[in-house]
């Protein structure tokens, strides 16, 4: 009898312990996504430029002989390629949100030049002005410090707004040439050109994504204003002054899409 409930008692256990091997086993569970840490990345797209240029003080020697005719300012706007770089750092403050740091750089060749200058067209002593001069406006490298704050919509995607100080390097040049005829230019011929590095501010957003391992793609949108560069050009001569003075106001729209490393 105690042989025949051993027996019984053994092939239970090896029914058993087949079963248990039938049986699928539990993963374990995932690591949770953590986008803390620094990270490094590029990034290209386009930049807009949209500058206004007005312009005061023609010929202020001899006040009231010009008169405007055409208004006295008008747009001088761009778009160029452009490429750059990032860096930043992220801390994930809870499950759903990230704060951060970020810098970048970049560089695009916006130009261009409009003839007539806007606001130099007008009548002198009730004729027309001729041999009006040209003016350009170019922006060429630029860089922010922002901060970040985004929430996570999935473990692996980022909606974020970033916002902070901005600068942008900008050229405007002024070109008068001599031509007969009750001219612009009186005294001689100017090209002129002046350069500033503007600071401002920016305003922007995007969505960054996980896309495996440490990588982080995105789509990224930023808004900067560089306020207004006063620059007075030319020269007053004897008996003439072809002086005037330009007032741009800068302005940028940057759109730009890359991917980075997370260190």
């Amino acid at each position: 009898m105690t042989a025949k409930i051993a027996g019984a008692l053994a092939c239970a256990a090896v029914a058993g312990s087949a079963l248990a091997a039938d049986m699928p086993v539990k993963a374990p569970p995932a690591a949770a996504t953590s986008w803390s840490g620094f990270y490094a990345g590029v990034s290209i797209g386009a930049r807009w430029a949209a500058n206004d240029w007005q312009t005061s003080d023609v010929s202020p020697n001899f006040p009231g002989t010009i008169v405007p005719t055409e208004g006295t300012g008008g747009a001088i706007d761009s778009v160029a390629a452009r490429f750059g770089g990032y860096l930043g750092y992220n801390a994930q403050v809870s499950t759903s949100w990230v704060a951060g740091v970020e810098a970048d750089f970049g560089w695009a060749d916006n130009k261009k030049t409009v003839n007539a200058i806007p606001g130099t067209a007008g009548l002198f002593f009730g004729t027309p002005l001729v041999g009006l001069p040209s003016g350009t406006v170019k922006e060429t490298w630029d860089g922010s410090l922002r901060g970040r704050l985004g929430y996570l919509v999935g473990p692996a995607t980022l909606v974020y707004g970033s916002g902070g100080v901005a600068w942008q390097r900008l050229e405007v040049n002024a070109n008068c040439t001599l031509v007969p005829g009750n001219r612009f230019c009186f005294g001689s011929a100017y090209n002129e050109t002046y350069a500033s590095t503007r600071v401002g501010w920016t305003l922007g957003g995007g969505v960054e994504h996980m896309i495996g391992g440490n990588w982080l793609a995105r789509v990224d949108y930023r808004y900067a204003d560089f306020g207004t560069w006063t620059q007075t050009f030319f020269a007053p001569g004897i008996g003439f002054d072809d002086r005037f003075t330009a007032h741009v106001k800068a302005r940028t729209h940057t759109a730009t899409v890359g991917i980075a490393y997370k260190f």
